[in-house]
């Protein structure tokens, strides 16, 4: 699998938003404090949502 940019074969990174489960430690004005990652989680993404970073123009998912 390849990701490419349908605007501009130069352009070669991409962004998404991944949801990652951590456990957040606040203090009692709710700020958070610490924050621990959940190892063995599930982590939800999903290539489809990824977009070139230069133009934000959704990616070209190419089997390879």
């Amino acid at each position: 699998m390849k990701l490419r940019c349908p605007n501009d074969p130069e352009h070669d990174v991409f962004v998404m938003t991944a949801m990652v489960p951590e456990t957040w430690f606040l203090n009692t004005d709710g700020d958070c404090e610490h924050i621990e990652e959940q190892s063995g989680g599930h982590i939800e993404s999903d290539l489809t949502t990824a977009r070139c970073q230069e133009c934000s123009v959704l990616v070209v998912i190419e089997e390879e």
